[in-house]
């Protein structure tokens, strides 16, 4: 099971690298592609825990002004 990110930059938003550094400290991996970065469960998760980590994902880019679109395939 993967949870994959877009994100959308704009010149007014903060730093790649920043985002960069916060995606990886809630746990995703960067990505090429049609998503920029990836999330790898160990196993099945619940609709919970998935929301769980967006939720965490959400705060840590909160004030870096980006946008992101979430895909998330069993």
């Amino acid at each position: 099971m993967r949870t994959y990110v877009r994100m959308i930059f704009h010149s007014e938003g903060a730093d790649p690298a920043k985002v960069l550094d916060a995606m990886r400290s809630v746990g995703f991996e960067e990505s090429m592609g049609m998503h920029d970065f990836v999330y790898r469960w160990k196993d099945r998760a619940a609709i919970d825990e998935v929301i769980h980590l967006v939720t965490t994902m959400h705060a840590s880019l909160k004030g870096l002004d980006v946008s992101y679109e979430i895909t998330t395939i069993a």
